[in-house]
């Protein structure tokens, strides 16, 4: 294989880091770093006895025999090597989610695999520690041209992914130190080893796959490590201020001012979120100076379609003092708005619309005018405070009403309708036709549904059938009534469990496509749950999806009103319980509505074969695809839509699971606690981050004797097996059944298989019969077999594992 073959993940190459006074500018410096080569003059040939090893977090690099060769130094310090011939890395990871991954990929919780070929860049010790090392083996420097210029087109190629994440540390006081090795295995093709100390989990390994014709970044495991520091974010944006101007033509010009706050008073380089569609004019500051950035350097817009970033990084002039307050001042154009044809657009990068620092739990106050063309209605984040035509323009002015941590907004030629509510109130808009792809396919004759109608229709000449015309298009306008108010219920609805509806306002938008998100008191859900069953029957949908998208989606996306964007997540390992809550939330609403066919139990029982079921030519069912903290790493080559499949399905359970724990049977509010449970959470974790380890301690603070199966008031049992284990628990009963003077005893075996022996749980038992079941008790099964005895006035000749749907299991 090709040296240039290898290649690496663009992992945190962004994150922000300070740079002295220097001669040279930014762009200089970068220009030089991105420009290095390898040294013909410093090249080291390794032997067998030699006994080169590089240890990097969980991984050591054995360099076995070949050559190294290490870039030319850049203002005396080496920045990089490349190595030819024969070396050995062998990494294992401790925790139990990442080494079920590595088995995942690897086939065994361990990487141990032979490379040929390796590019490495670093900005720790590296370079001094394998000199130390060659001057112990008594190697000295050799002149080897045929090195370099093997590797030429290579680095060449490579060096731009990497010439940023140089220069920041090279700039930095403070610097992290990092070191990439991109390693060509022999077995597994190119991969990673990643020791990235700007990362919050700095140890990474993992490679490029392409499969089904995507390309996808297998994570084989990303952790930290014993001795890694966290990460203190350097910067917080306190306001927005936006100003955009959206043409004719669908272009957008904006000029944005974000006031920022220094936290750490040791940085000078921001990374900024924007979309790669829009191109930055300038950066100032306060007083109206120049600033320099980095964006997608060196590309032109085709090339930063294909593979650019969403990334701006700004260099301040100087290191602001902790605390400080200044404001940063951008312009940009560009187009992210699209047009899915017939009139309908969309806003495409909607979040990445305009400069944003920071994640998802950091919540700041905005303030924003926009101006578009007068033909169209525009909806945003925030509550409205004026609108006005001037020319062919309008011209609108929101702001929000509490801290948000996301603004959007969307556009068209609406219809709509408003519900008012109480406190809220709801307006519903949705464009009068469809998007063209649409309704081609709801304007085209199915084939199959050929109907033969009478003779006057066809030709009685030659007795051929004419099929009858399509219906016309449906107008996703139609529903607006209809869905406005089933929204206002739900949200009355939540407001039990979770609290009051955090917004006075909540704008609805149709978004072409077959997806949903829930912005603050901004909604963008898909065209699809704006029709009637008949056409989405037409369009192709499944009757599950026609479920899908009427039952779930638009209530899902209202209840991130709450769990997204009040409720944060940590990071990527806690994203699953704001989902998770939303979608189960969803579920109850849908139960509410008394359908047989969309009960909760129906929704369970549709999660549950989806998780232990296997779908055609998959090597393992969903369950164990991954733990739920794994996050968006669970899509992967092997299963491109595993975070869907498991997060909203087995992030539901768990939810019903605790909900089941936590009720009170006979009570006048039977989900008394599961309602304070949600509502603390609401409260003290208002406008921040809630983790996975934040909400076991919660559900501590109200769980009940029952749920205390290992003592100590502990759920890390629960979290262990459910949270961050795989796999779904199967039972089987055996038992026998003896008279006695009060009636009979049942005695048995309990068998649980499926997960680890380590693994437990509460397991309801039934007698069961033609159409009841009476409660025997609760086993707690623990390992493969755990037996049990209970007494009962009658005799039991059938035991039904859980026909309450309590937890998540399959039975016989």
């Amino acid at each position: 294989m090709r040296v240039g073959a290898i290649s690496f993940a663009l992992w945190c190459l962004l994150a922000p880091t300070v740079f002295p006074a220097t001669e040279r500018s930014p762009h200089e410096l970068y220009d030089a770093i991105k420009a290095l080569r390898v040294d013909p003059t410093n090249a080291y040939r390794i032997a067998p006895a030699n006994r080169i090893e590089l240890r990097r977090g969980d991984a050591v690099l054995s360099l076995e025999e070949g050559t190294l060769s290490f870039f030319s130094p850049f203002d005396g310090q080496i920045t990089g090597a490349v190595f030819s011939g024969r070396g050995h890395v062998l990494a294992a990871p401790r925790e139990p989610v990442e080494k079920q991954q590595m088995g995942r990929f690897l086939g065994a919780p361990v990487l141990d695999q032979e490379f040929i070929n390796g590019y490495i860049r670093f900005t720790d010790g590296t370079a001094d520690e394998l000199l130390r090392q060659f001057r112990a083996a008594n190697l000295a420097a050799q002149t080897d041209s045929s090195i370099a210029a093997q590797w030429d087109s290579a680095v060449t190629g490579l060096n731009p992914a990497y010439t940023l994440r140089v220069l920041f540390d090279r700039l930095s006081p403070n610097p992290r130190p990092c070191f990439y090795a991109g390693l060509e295995g022999v077995a597994t093709g190119p991969f990673d080893v990643i020791l990235d100390t700007q990362r919050d989990e700095p140890f990474l390994l993992g490679q490029v796959h392409k499969a089904g014709g995507g390309t996808f970044y297998d994570v084989w495991t990303s952790h930290r490590l014993p001795d890694s520091s966290p990460i203190t974010v350097a910067f917080r944006a306190i306001q927005y201020s936006l100003e955009t101007t959206i043409s004719s033509n669908n272009s957008l010009e904006a000029s944005t001012s974000v006031r920022l706050r220094a936290v750490t008073g040791t940085e000078r380089i921001l990374a900024f979120q924007l979309s790669r569609a829009l191109t930055i004019d300038s950066v100032t500051g306060e007083h109206g100076e120049s600033l320099e950035f980095f964006q997608n350097e060196g590309m032109n817009l085709q090339e930063r379609s294909a593979r650019g970033n969403d990334y701006l990084d700004v260099v301040l002039a100087q290191v602001p003092p902790q605390g400080q307050e200044f404001t940063l001042h951008f312009h940009y154009r560009g187009n992210v708005i699209q047009d899915a044809g017939n009139g309908v657009l969309f806003v495409g990068a909607r979040e990445s619309w305009y400069p944003h620092l920071g994640d998802s739990a950091e919540f700041s106050s905005y303030d924003f005018l926009l101006r578009w063309p007068r033909k169209l209605r525009l909806i945003a984040t925030g509550s409205k405070l004026e609108e006005h035509e001037e020319g062919e323009f309008r011209v609108g002015h929101w702001k929000a009403e509490k801290p948000i941590s996301v603004a959007g907004f969307n556009l068209g030629e609406y219809a709509s309708t408003s519900v008012a509510s109480g406190a809220h109130s709801i307006d519903v808009y949705a464009n009068r036709e469809l998007e063209e792809d649409l309704r081609r396919r709801l304007s085209s004759p199915d084939l199959n549904d050929l109907s033969f109608p009478p003779a006057r229709f066809g030709s009685a000449a030659t007795g051929h059938p004419v099929p009858q015309p399509p219906p016309p298009p449906p107008s996703p306008a139609d529903a607006l009534k209809q869905l406005g108010k089933e929204i206002d219920s739900s949200i009355r609805f939540y407001e039990t469990f979770s609290g009051p509806f955090p917004f006075h306002n909540l704008s609805v938008s149709q978004i072409p496509g077959t997806f949903g998100q829930g912005w603050p008191g901004l909604l963008y859900v898909s065209t699809y749950s704006f029709l009637r069953p008949e056409a989405q029957q037409r369009a192709g949908l499944s009757t599950a999806s026609q479920e899908h998208f009427t039952e779930l989606v638009p209530y899902h996306e209202v209840a991130h009103q709450w769990w997204g964007n009040v409720v944060a997540w940590s990071s990527y390992r806690d994203q699953w319980i704001d989902e998770a809550i939303a979608n189960y939330l969803a579920l109850l609403f849908a139960d509410t509505k008394k359908n047989p066919d969309h009960t909760l139990h129906v929704w369970l029982g549709r999660y549950r074969h989806q998780l232990t079921e296997k779908l055609p030519g998959a090597t393992e069912a969903a369950g164990d695809i991954g733990a739920l903290t794994l996050g968006t790493r669970l899509n992967s080559s092997k299963s491109p839509s595993a975070y869907e499949e498991i997060v909203y399905s087995k992030g539901s359970w768990i939810i019903h699971m605790l909900r089941e724990m936590l009720r009170q049977p006979g009570a006048r509010n039977p989900d008394a606690r599961f309602s304070t449970l949600l509502q603390t959470l609401v409260t003290k974790y208002a406008y921040s981050a809630l983790s996975t380890d934040d909400l076991r301690h919660e559900v501590e603070a109200v769980m009940t004797p029952g749920m205390d199966l290992e003592g100590g008031r502990s759920m890390e049992w629960f979290f262990e097996e459910w949270v961050r284990g795989t796999g779904i628990p199967h039972y089987r009963v055996e038992f026998t059944a003896h008279h006695t003077e009060n009636g009979y005893q049942i005695r048995g075996k309990l068998f649980q298989t499926g997960v680890p022996r380590s693994f437990i749980a509460r397991v309801p038992l039934y007698s069961g019969g033609a159409g009841h079941s009476t409660l025997l008790g609760t086993v707690v099964a623990a390992g493969p077999e755990t037996s049990f005895h209970f007494d009962t006035p009658i005799l039991t000749r059938k035991i039904v594992v859980d026909p309450q749907m309590t937890l998540l299991c399959t039975s016989e």
